[in-house]
C-alpha cells in the first residue's frame, strides 16, 4: 500500500521529553511515572542509539510491554549520529567470532530492510589501496580472510586495475582489493526508522532522561527491578538492556554489572564539499592496523565525501571526547591524500567527531543475567554497529528468550514498515510521482543549500517522533547541513518551529534543554 502525507496506522506508544515547561508542547512532556501506566515493563532498553533502537524495533513485533529509554534529546544522538555511515559487507572481521556472524547475516537482510524501512543505502562497492610495500603484502592475507567470512566476491586488484576504477588514485598505490558489498547509507534514518515502526507498534520512548540508579530486586522468583531517574522518577521493569554505549561502564555500576573496561575511541572526520564528489567512484578503504580499520575516503548518501577516521583511545570521563581538533582534522586529511590524488585542494565544509565504544574485553560483549536476573548488558560494539544492528537485534531476542525467560508472543497486528511518505524528502520528493500529493509550502524554500522546503521541515514536526530541536530536524530533513551550515537558515528553521508547535522562540534548542539559540529578551528584538 503507497501512503502519502501523515502518518496512517495509529500510534500505540507514548512519546515523552523529560523538559521543563515550555520547551514542547504539554501534552508530549514528562511529568511523572503515572503517564507510563501502572503495570511493570517486560523490557526497558536503556539507551536509544542504533543498537537500543533496532532491539526495540524487532520487540515491537511481539505482544510485551517496553520502554526505551535515553539521557539525550533524540534517538540515535550519541556514538550512533557520527560514524563513518557504512554497511559492512564483514569482510575484515575475525573469521569465527560473533561479530563476523552478525554482519554477514546483516548483509543480507540491508536491502529488504532498508526498503521496507525507508532507509536510503547505495551499494557502492569499495576498493582497498595499498600504497606502500608492506601493505601490499597483507593483500593476500586480507582476501583470504574475506573469503573465510563468505565474502568470496572479494578479489586482489593490480595498481592498474585499481586505476581504470579509480582515475584518481594515488599514484602510490601498489595493489589493493575489490571489495563489492560495502555500502553506504543514512545512520540517522536508521536509528529514527526502527523507533518510529516500535512507537507505533506500542513501545513507549523516554528521552531527556538520565537513569542515576537501579533498585535490583534479588529476592523474587519472578522479579521486578525499578530504575531511578536523577530527577527521582521510578520506573518499575522485569527485565532491564544495557545498551547505553559509553554511559554503559557507570549504568553497570548501578545494578552490579560484572567488570568491564571502556574507553572512547574519538574518530574525527572531516566533510568535504559536494565539489568533491567527483573525485571518487567507490568507498575508499585503507590496509587496516590491528588497532583501526583506518582513515578511508568514502561518499556520502548525501552527496558529499568524508574523511576520517583517527582512532585516539581516551579516559571514560574525558569531556573533550567528541570534540575535534586541528591535530586530528590534518592527521585524517593527509591520510585521505596517502589515498586520492587532489583531496587535499577540496573545501572542507564541517568537521565532526564520534565515540565509539571501545572495550578491552572484546567486541560485542553481551552478558545476560548481569548484577541481577533478568538484567542484560551490551558492550564493546564499535563501528560495525550500525550494520549489525538488525541482526544483533535478531540474536538478543533469542537468548532473552533463552537466558532471561522473555515470552514472545508475536502481534499480528504490528507493522514491520514505514509508509512511503516516510522517505526522506532530500532523497524522495513528498510529492514525487503524484503533484497533487504537493502543498504550497512543498514550494516555498527553508534550506537554499539543499532545497528543503517548509513544508518538509513541517512533515518532519508531525512525524511520530515529534521532533522538536533543531538538530534533530537536521538528521531528519538535511536543513542546516548544506554548504553554509545553517547561517542562512537557522533562523528561519527556528521560526518555522515555533509557529507550527506554539513553543516560543526563546524555548527553541539546538540539541535539548541548556541549548536555546535566543535569550528571552532577544525574543522581542526577532518578533
Amino acid at each position: 500500500m503507497e501512503w502519502f502525507g501523515t502518518w496512517q496506522p495509529k500510534i500505540r506508544g507514548k512519546l515523552f521529553y523529560n523538559w521543563p515547561q515550555g520547551s514542547c508542547e504539554e501534552h508530549l512532556r514528562f511529568k511523572n511515572t503515572n503517564q507510563l501506566g501502572p503495570e511493570p515493563y517486560d523490557v526497558v532498553i536503556v539507551g536509544a542509539g542504533v543498537i537500543g533502537c533496532g532491539l526495540a524495533y524487532k520487540l515491537s513485533l511481539y505482544q510485551l510491554k517496553v520502554l526505551l529509554v535515553d539521557r539525550l534529546n533524540d534517538v540515535g544522538e550519541g556514538t550512533s549520529k557520527a560514524n563513518s555511515a557504512l554497511i559492512h559487507s564483514g569482510y575484515d572481521a575475525e573469521p569465527g567470532t560473533l561479530e563476523s556472524e552478525l554482519l554477514y547475516e546483516a548483509e543480507i537482510e540491508w536491502p529488504d530492510l532498508a526498503s521496507k524501512l525507508k532507509i536510503p543505502i547505495d551499494p557502492i562497492g569499495g576498493v582497498m589501496m595499498a600504497v606502500n610495500r608492506e601493505q601490499e603484502k597483507q593483500l593476500s592475507f586480507a582476501e583470504k580472510n574475506a573469503h573465510a567470512n563468505r565474502a568470496t566476491n572479494v578479489q586482489i586488484l593490480s595498481s592498474k586495475e585499481i586505476r581504470e576504477l579509480e582515475p584518481n588514485a594515488s599514484r602510490n598505490v601498489l595493489g589493493g582489493l575489490l571489495v563489492p558489498g560495502e555500502s553506504v547509507g543514512d545512520p540517522f534514518i536508521t536509528s529514527i526508522a526502527y523507533a518510529e515502526v516500535a512507537l507505533t507498534n506500542g513501545v513507549d520512548i523516554l528521552l531527556g532522561t538520565n537513569i542515576s540508579n537501579v533498585e535490583v530486586d534479588h529476592k523474587s522468583l519472578a522479579p521486578v527491578h525499578h530504575i531511578i531517574s536523577s530527577d527521582n522518577h521510578r520506573i518499575a521493569t522485569r527485565r532491564i538492556v544495557n545498551a547505553a554505549g559509553l554511559g554503559g561502564r557507570h549504568f553497570a555500576d548501578r545494578y552490579g554489572g560484572g567488570e568491564f573496561d571502556i574507553n572512547p575511541r574519538r574518530g574525527q572526520f572531516a566533510l568535504l564539499d559536494k565539489s568533491a564528489r567527483s573525485l571518487i567512484q567507490h568507498i575508499i578503504l585503507p590496509v587496516p592496523t590491528a588497532h583501526t580499520k583506518g582513515v578511508l575516503v568514502s561518499p556520502t548518501i548525501f552527496g558529499n565525501v568524508i574523511v576520517g577516521p583517527t582512532a585516539e583511545d581516551l579516559p571514560l570521563d574525558d569531556p573533550t571526547a567528541t570534540h575535534t581538533t586541528n591535530e586530528g582534522i590534518c592527521k585524517v586529511m593527509e591520510g585521505g591524500s596517502r589515498l586520492v590524488n587532489g583531496l587535499n585542494k577540496q573545501p572542507i565544509i564541517t568537521t565532526y567527531s564520534g565515540a565509539r565504544c571501545a572495550c578491552r574485553q572484546g567486541s560485542y560483549v553481551i552478558r545476560y543475567n548481569d548484577g541481577g536476573k533478568g538484567i542484560v548488558t551490551l558492550t564493546g560494539i564499535r563501528s560495525t554497529g550500525l550494520t549489525a544492528s538488525i541482526s544483533l537485534a535478531n540474536y538478543l531476542i533469542n537468548n532473552l528468550n533463552k537466558e532471561v525467560g522473555l515470552e514472545l508472543s508475536p502481534d499480528k497486528t504490528a507493522i514491520n514498515a514505514r509508509p512511503n511518505s516516510a522517505w526522506p524528502g532530500w532523497w524522495k520528493r513528498p510529492f514525487q510521482g503524484n503533484l497533487s500529493n504537493a502543498r504550497d509550502d512543498h514550494g516555498c524554500m527553508a534550506c537554499f543549500c539543499e532545497s528543503i522546503s517548509i513544508g518538509e521541515i513541517s512533515d518532519s514536526m508531525d512525524s511520530p517522533l515529534k521532533p522538536r530541536t533543531m538538530d534533530a530536524l537536521k538528521r531528519r530533513t538535511r536543513a542546516l547541513m548544506g554548504r553554509c551550515q545553517g547561517f542562512d537558515c537557522q533562523v528561519q528553521i527556528a521560526e518555522i518551529i515555533s509557529d507550527h508547535t506554539g513553543i516560543g522562540i526563546s524555548k527553541i534548542t539546538k540539541n535539548g534543554p541548556g541549548s536555546e539559540l535566543v535569550t528571552s529578551s532577544q525574543e522581542e528584538d526577532i518578533k
